[in-house]
């Protein structure tokens, strides 16, 4: 038998789904405007910081020059990012200050024979960033990670890798410092 649908019936589910569609629509309209209208693009670092010095990371591990390489990277990363001007110590709002923890070198893929074709390389980092005119941490990172591969048939290739991580490193410390992240 088949059942007649009758007006009452269909305006009452035209109803239903209108009321729905009206209250879905409310509901994602209020969680994004809200969501977003607290969001800022101008980052968490304080207004008064406008210099910042990025003196010598200090080296836990053997790995020869990583200190003077990753203090470089850093320091171009901020200058490059235009939010402080790097300057002496003595001078500076505040202070990145880093200690390289642990270099790792591990084989990241293998040929079929199970030689080594590829290896990852991981450089940790204990990183502070320093407020001098509050005498406080504004972050503090323990290790925090760069990584990159590199080809196992051209050793050569090991420093790139290295340089790499170094940036990985530079950029997270940006973020964090920039944009709070």
């Amino acid at each position: 038998m088949k059942r007649k649908v009758t007006k009452l019936h269909s305006s009452k589910v035209t109803k239903f789904f209108f009321f729905y569609f009206v209250s879905l629509s409310l509901c994602v309209y209020v969680t994004f405007s809200s969501g977003c209208s607290h969001y800022s693009v101008s980052g968490s670092l304080p207004g008064y910081i406008k210099t910042a010095a990025v003196p010598l990371f200090q080296n836990d591990t053997i790995e020869p020059n990583i200190v003077e390489d990753v203090t470089d990277i850093v320091t171009n990363a901020i200058i490059s990012n235009g939010s402080m001007k790097v300057v002496n110590e003595s001078q500076a709002d505040a202070v990145v200050m880093g200690r390289i923890v642990e270099v790792i070198n591990e084989a990241d893929t293998y040929s079929k024979s199970e030689q080594a074709r590829q290896f990852k390389i991981h450089i940790y980092a204990d990183v502070q960033f320093y407020d001098r005119r509050k005498n406080r941490a504004l972050w503090e990172e323990k290790r925090l990670e760069g990584w990159a591969r590199y080809d196992a048939s051209n050793p050569s290739s090991r420093q790139d890798a290295v340089h790499q991580a170094l940036q990985m490193l530079a950029s997270l410390i940006i973020d964090k410092t920039v944009a709070g992240w």
